[in-house]
């Protein structure tokens, strides 16, 4: 998704409202599978919701710029000089000229450059006034096919007391978020003129303490999604570990080092199954412990980053015949197992024969039934996964288990249905063991991946 659409989300303001946003509500829950777009999707979304319903709630304030690494987190003085650097690139029709303040009779219309935005930490707003002839529109289409030198257009409008607006976007600035833009405002005003307010927006990055580069040893967590948490080791230079492609994961960071550190933001409304990373261990001999959540306003851009390099739900949450579910597998060691489900929490002590319980952090109900916690069971034997069992939302050959016994068995050929007791399942039986979907009446229960080849 475009930044552009994210700034006209999120700015809604001549058409719609002029009071400050106090919130973003995010309601996107398909966007999980989707992964890749995934910080600006939930972001124009939520922006959407909370402008156009009034719905969000309201977040913590802003944090204080406090110090990192022997000075400001965020580095203010270079926002503001290059919002000015920004401001100095706007080209005005002939004979317009500059304002020292807001032209008379320009109203209310240009006392403010929009609605505010509290879900970026510190973004720096720099304006200018001008005066021009024409109508605002003429003003505003003459600015369009004048657009400042490395710019592009995004999004223009109107309002109902004939005021016009457009903007224009950036690709990158160096050292700042991706955010940078340029909005131009232009309404009548007295003596048959156009009065135009011209801002510049910049959104710093924070300073980073390190570079990415050199040696690292952590754990990164995927927390509260709709299958639950899942954890990996990752480990740099070399690149290594249990999360799959450990090498991609090492040239990113290395590309974008603020993939490591986090830094407080205002918070913000989000749905169950928001990604949330944590990582926690050492990053050249330093201690190493941050999080990012599209929750908490500057993180999002990182937790939708780490939300494409880790495996997605469609991975975790697949049945795979004869094999097992995601990435647990049937005969797959106990440690690597419990290192994937177990999240943040410390890993136990071996068990060589026993039963491992991993809640998914929810709960669940299909069809009217009970409501029950959500999760999974592992049980092992020889220190070997010899039983998955999970109620969470899985997939079984592209169909979802909770679809309903006689939807899902269409999708399912050669399957039989065994009554075991008060429920029936689907069963799949393969010299490795066999796959369950088990339901009680309609609803769905749960799927078991076994090396039994009998019983229920």
């Amino acid at each position: 998704m475009r930044n552009g659409e994210l700034r006209r989300a999120l700015r809604q303001r001549r058409t719609v409202v002029r009071a400050p946003v106090a919130g973003i509500a995010v309601a996107a829950m398909s966007a999980l599978t989707a992964r890749k777009p995934f910080a600006l999707a939930w972001l124009v979304m939520g922006a959407l919701a909370a402008v156009t319903a009034g719905c969000a709630a309201r977040g913590p304030a802003g944090p204080a710029i406090g110090a990192s690494a022997g000075g400001p987190v965020y580095n203010l003085p270079a926002a503001r000089a290059e919002a000015g650097r920004l401001l100095g690139m706007v080209r005005l029709p002939p004979g317009a000229r500059l304002s020292v303040r807001q032209p008379a009779g320009a109203g209310a219309a240009l006392s403010s450059y929009a609605v505010n935005v509290p879900v970026v930490p510190h973004l720096v707003d720099r304006h200018e006034f001008f005066v021009a002839a024409g109508t605002p529109a003429s003003v505003i289409g003459w600015m369009q096919r004048h657009r400042p030198a490395g710019s592009s257009q995004d999004d223009s409008g109107g309002g109902s007391a004939g005021e016009q607006w457009t903007s224009f976007a950036f690709r990158s600035v160096h050292g700042f978020a991706a955010w940078p833009d340029l909005v131009v405002n232009a309404v009548g005003a007295r003596g048959s003129r156009v009065a135009v307010r011209v801002d510049a927006q910049v959104a710093p990055r924070p300073r980073l303490p390190g570079t990415g580069r050199g040696a690292g040893d952590v754990r990164v967590v995927e927390l509260g999604t709709m299958l639950g948490s899942s954890g990996y080791e990752l480990r740099c230079g070399p690149a290594g570990g249990t999360v799959p492609h450990p090498a991609r994961i090492c040239a990113a960071i290395t590309r974008d080092p603020a993939l490591l550190y986090s830094f407080p933001g205002p918070g913000h409304s989000c749905p169950p199954g928001a990604p949330t990373v944590s990582i926690a261990g050492s990053w050249n001999g330093k201690p190493l412990h941050s999080m990012f959540s599209v929750c908490t306003g500057g993180q999002e851009r990182q937790a939708g980053v780490w939300a494409g390099l880790l495996p997605s739900t469609t991975a975790l949450g697949t049945v795979h015949i004869g094999q097992g579910i995601g990435l647990v597998s049937l005969g797959e060691r106990e440690a690597a197992a419990v290192g994937l489900l177990r999240g943040p929490q410390r890993a136990p002590g071996p068990c060589r024969r026993c039963t491992r319980s991993f809640g998914a952090g929810y709960s669940v109900s299909y069809g009217g039934g009970p409501t029950l916690r959500a999760g999974w069971t592992v049980s092992f034997a020889g220190s070997r996964v010899t039983r998955i069992n999970s109620d969470v939302q899985l997939t079984v050959a592209g169909a979802s288990a909770s679809r309903g016994l006689t939807s899902l068995r269409r999708s399912l050929p050669g399957w039989r249905v065994r009554t075991c007791g008060a429920t029936r399942a689907l069963v799949h039986s393969s010299p490795a063991g066999q796959i369950l979907v088990v339901y009680r009446g309609a609803a769905f229960q749960r799927v078991i991946v076994t090396t039994a080849r009998s019983g229920c």
